[in-house]
């Protein structure tokens, strides 16, 4: 017999990759009395998760906090357009809400989960096991792990091209905000310089509550009193005179890096953004590592275009060499596009035809000379 318990499954990180692995592994009958282990950091930094979809394709629908049915785009010009988007819904889930749901709901029901507060050191494949030693040398063994960790030689690179952000939950006290639309970009403030590209972002929960995010893409380090400037002054533009209360914050910074995905092989198996599941030139993974998370335990091979790859590669390029030209950019993309569309190619679902039709409307110029560049 063995000395020591050999756990089915290990998961190393209990964010949304680790925590929706969790809940897919166990979601499949013949995993049911299986023993996993989730190694959790004890990081809970507040967090907005968003993506869209259809009514029947949305993930963990039954932690979705509001949905909106419209998009709002505001230009570099200051133009403004809204349109609905279809038979999508754009849809929001706090990371309140979420870790509530595993650490306090589910993770207790389900008593083959062990969970563990610690950090990995080392992670040795042993014969048929891997060794799993924490910080301060507590030692678990697994048959096979799920490994949530960037490597520091990807963290380190020197081309690496950030989006921070710093956002404020807001109250007016009035009623001011569509609260059916959501603003996915709003670039009508001046750059505060060459090096960074800057929007905001509005989730309006209410015709009163908000949140109001400054989104800044960039090759420098996170600047808090920069991005807190920006948030200031955007609010004087725009809502001079509103009497709010600021109810909450978050701030962060999403590394937008072009990883490979990878599927369930081999005993050591990387998971969320270790594993490419971030898209790297929008930030958002909450659906893609959900579908990497089904695809992994059910031992799929997602469908994945190289194309895709290659188009984030270009535009990661040109936020790293010429970050003014942002704007313009997604000026004309928005007002030359239907928002369903362009939503369709950013969830990677277009087909060739219709992300030439794209680009077609965009500056063709100014895309072949970033690719001309990245290739030189």
């Amino acid at each position: 017999m063995k000395a020591h318990p050999v756990y089915d499954l290990a998961i190393v990180g209990a964010g949304a990759a680790g925590l929706q692995l969790l809940y897919e592994y166990l979601q499949l009958a013949e995993n049911i009395d299986k023993k996993v282990l989730l190694i959790d950091s004890g990081d809970r930094s507040k967090k907005s998760w968003c993506f869209w979809s259809t009514e029947s394709q949305t993930s963990f629908p039954f932690l979705v906090e509001k949905s909106w049915s419209k998009i709002h785009f505001r230009s570099s010009k200051g133009k403004s357009k809204t349109e609905e988007i279809d038979q999508l819904q754009y849809h929001y889930i706090s990371s309140e809400r979420f870790f509530s749901y595993f650490f306090d709901k589910y993770i207790p029901d389900h008593s083959q989960i062990t969970w563990v507060k610690g950090l990995v050191k080392e992670l040795m494949i042993e014969e048929k096991e891997v060794q799993i030693t924490l910080q301060g040398d507590q030692v678990f063994y697994a048959n096979k792990v799920g490994d949530s960790r960037i490597k520091p030689t990807t963290q380190s690179a020197k081309s690496l091209v950030y989006q921070h952000f710093w956002g404020k939950f807001v109250e007016f006290d009035s009623d001011i905000l569509d609260s059916q639309a959501v603003t996915l970009m709003d670039f009508s403030q001046k750059q505060t310089n060459a090096a960074l590209s800057v929007f905001h972002y509005i989730l309006p929960f209410s015709s009163r509550k908000a949140l109001i995010e400054t989104t800044v893409f960039s090759t420098e380090a996170y600047n808090e009193k920069e991005y807190e400037k920006c948030w200031n002054q955007y609010m004087h533009e725009n809502y001079a005179g509103q009497a709010f209360q600021i109810v909450g914050d978050e701030r962060g910074t999403i590394p937008m890096i072009q990883i490979q995905s990878q599927q369930m092989t081999g005993q050591i198996f990387p998971i969320g953004t270790a594993a490419g599941q971030v898209k790297p030139s929008t930030g958002y993974a909450f659906t893609r590592m959900h579908r990497d998370a089904q695809e992994k335990v059910n031992q799929r091979i997602g469908d994945r275009k190289n194309r895709y790859s290659f188009y984030d590669s270009i535009l990661l390029h040109m936020i790293q060499t010429e970050n003014k030209a942002i704007p313009r950019v997604m000026d004309r993309l928005f007002s030359k596009m239907k928002y369903v569309d362009i939503l369709r190619f950013l969830d990677e679902k277009t087909t060739l035809w219709e992300e030439l039709k794209l680009f077609s409307q965009l500056q063709i110029p100014l895309f072949v000379k970033h690719l001309l560049m990245k290739n030189r």
